[in-house]
C-alpha cells in the first residue's frame, strides 16, 4: 500500500517521539555532550542506508514484504520466529512502559487529583479501541499525534534557542567520564522507521529525526547540566522547565501524552502488519483471518499490559530492562531483515550492496555493544534467549497444524473433485 509523505511519516516516527526516546535523546547528551550530535547523524544516516536497501529489495519485485524476504534465506520456521519475538514483546512492553510514563505525567503536570494509574488504564482503552476504526480514522488519529509531539517538541526547542544566554564554549564543553559506547542507544530513537509504509521513503524519518533532535539535544545541553542530563529518568522535562517554566512543563506534558499514543498506535498497526504478512504468506496458510486479526491482536496487548501494570511491574528497574531488551530484539530483527536483502540482490544480480552491507554492519555492531556495555547484559541475553526459544517453539506449532490443514483441504478438494 502506497502512503503519502505526511501519513509515511505519521506512521513512521510513532516511536520517535515516545518517552522513551525523549529519555534514550537526554541521557546520551548528557554522557557525550555536543558529540551526541554528530553520534544522531551517523545513526539516521546509516538507517536511511538500511531503510534503502530494503527498499531495493522490495523493488526487486520477488520478495513484497519483510516475512517474503526473511523466509527467503532463513526458511519459513525461523522467519516466522523472528518476526513474533522481534514485534509482540515490543509492543507489549513498550505500552506498558509508556502508559505509565503517562499516568504519571499527567498526574504530576495537569490533574493531581486524578490517579495517575486511572489515566493509563484509560489511555490503553481508548488507544486500544481507537484500533477498532477503519484505518482512514486511525491514520487521520495518528496524523494528529504525531502533530502535537512533533510541533510540541519543535516549538519548545526553538524557543530555547531563541532565549539561551549560555556562551557556546560552555555548550561545547565535554562532560567528565565520556562514555562513548552509550552513543549506540541512539539507534533505539528509529525503531520501525523503516516498515508501517517507510520503505517509499527510506531517507524520511531519519532526517526528519536527525533535524528535530539535533535542535532539542542543543537546547538541552544549553539549559541542563550533562552530569543531571546523563542521571535522570526524566531530563525532558528537567530541559522543558528550565527553557519555559511551568508553561514549558505543560506543553512537555502534551507532548509526552501525545507521543505515547503516537507510539503505541505506530507499534500496534507495525505489529499487525508484521503478523499479517505471516498470515498471507503462501507457505503458511492462516488459522485465522487477517481480519480476524485485526480484531483480535489489540484487546490482547492491552489485557498484557494491563495485566503487567496491575502486577506492579510499572515503575520497576525490571521494566526498562525487558524494554530495553526488545528493543534488541528488534535490532536484531532489522539486521537480519538487511542481510536477507544483500543475499537477495547477490543472488539476482551477482553483486553486494556496499552502502547497504556497510550501514548493516555497523548496526550490527552497535547492537553487540549495547549488549556488552549494559550493566544489566545477562539479563538481556536471557530475555532475548527465551523470546527466540519461545518464538521457536510457537512458529514450528504454527507450521505443522497450517500443514496438516493445508492437506485436509487439499484432500477435500480432491474427494470432491471425484
Amino acid at each position: 500500500m502506497k502512503y503519502s509523505f505526511l501519513l509515511s511519516f505519521a506512521l513512521g516516527a510513532g516511536w520517535l517521539f515516545s518517552p522513551e526516546s525523549l529519555v534514550i535523546a537526554g541521557n546520551t547528551a548528557g554522557k557525550l555532550g555536543w558529540l551526541a550530535l554528530p553520534a544522531l547523524a551517523a545513526a539516521a544516516l546509516l538507517f536511511a542506508l538500511s531503510g534503502n536497501l530494503l527498499r531495493q529489495s522490495q523493488l526487486s519485485g520477488r520478495q513484497n514484504s519483510s516475512f517474503s524476504l526473511l523466509r527467503s534465506t532463513t526458511g519459513t520456521i525461523a522467519a516466522t520466529s523472528l518476526t513474533i519475538i522481534s514485534c509482540i514483546p515490543l509492543v507489549v512492553l513498550a505500552a506498558t512502559a509508556l502508559l505509565v510514563t503517562s499516568g504519571y505525567t499527567f498526574n504530576e503536570v495537569f490533574l493531581y487529583w486524578f490517579p495517575n494509574f486511572g489515566f493509563s488504564f484509560l489511555l490503553l482503552s481508548l488507544l486500544t479501541l481507537l484500533q477498532f476504526f477503519p484505518e482512514k480514522i486511525i491514520f487521520k488519529a495518528q496524523f494528529c499525534f504525531i502533530t502535537l509531539a512533533a510541533g510540541g517538541l519543535l516549538f519548545l526547542a526553538l524557543s530555547g534557542i531563541a532565549a539561551t544566554g549560555k556562551p557556546v564554549a560552555d555548550v561545547l564543553q565535554q562532560p567528565e567520564g565520556l562514555f562513548s559506547a552509550s552513543s549506540a542507544i541512539l539507534f533505539f530513537l528509529f525503531t520501525g522507521s523503516s516498515l508501517n509504509g517507510n520503505r517509499n521513503h527510506p531517507y524520511l524519518i531519519p532526517i526528519a529525526g536527525f533535524i528535530i533532535f539535533s535542535l532539542w539535544l542543543v537546547v538541552s545541553l544549553s539549559y541542563v547540566n550533562p552530569e543531571r542530563l546523563a542521571s535522570s529518568t526524566i531530563p525532558y522535562m528537567t530541559t522543558a522547565r528550565k527553557v519555559m517554566g511551568d508553561p514549558g512543563r505543560q506543553i512537555m506534558g502534551v507532548v509526552v501524552i501525545s507521543g505515547t499514543c503516537a507510539a503505541i498506535t505506530a507499534l500496534l498497526l507495525m505489529c499487525r502488519n508484521m503478523l499479517g504478512d505471516i498470515l498471507h504468506s503462501k507457505k503458511s496458510p492462516p488459522l485465522l483471518t487477517a481480519k480476524k486479526q485485526r480484531f483480535l491482536l489489540p484487546p490482547l496487548v492491552a489485557l498484557a499490559a494491563a495485566i503487567l501494570m496491575a502486577r506492579g511491574l510499572a515503575g520497576d528497574e525490571l521494566l526498562e530492562i525487558l524494554l530495553r531488551s526488545s528493543l534488541v530484539l528488534w535490532m536484531l530483527y532489522h539486521c537480519l531483515l538487511c542481510l536477507s536483502a544483500i543475499l537477495v540482490q547477490y543472488r539476482e544480480k551477482q553483486s553486494i550492496p556496499v552502502a547497504g552491507s556497510f550501514s548493516t554492519t555497523i548496526i550490527l555492531a552497535a547492537l553487540l555493544t549495547i549488549l556488552l556495555s549494559s550493566p544489566h547484559r545477562s539479563e538481556m541475553i536471557l530475555f532475548i534467549l527465551s523470546m527466540s526459544g519461545i518464538g521457536t517453539l510457537f512458529a514450528i506449532i504454527w507450521f505443522f497444524i497450517n500443514k496438516k490443514i493445508n492437506t485436509n483441504l487439499t484432500t477435500q478438494q480432491t474427494e470432491k473433485s471425484l
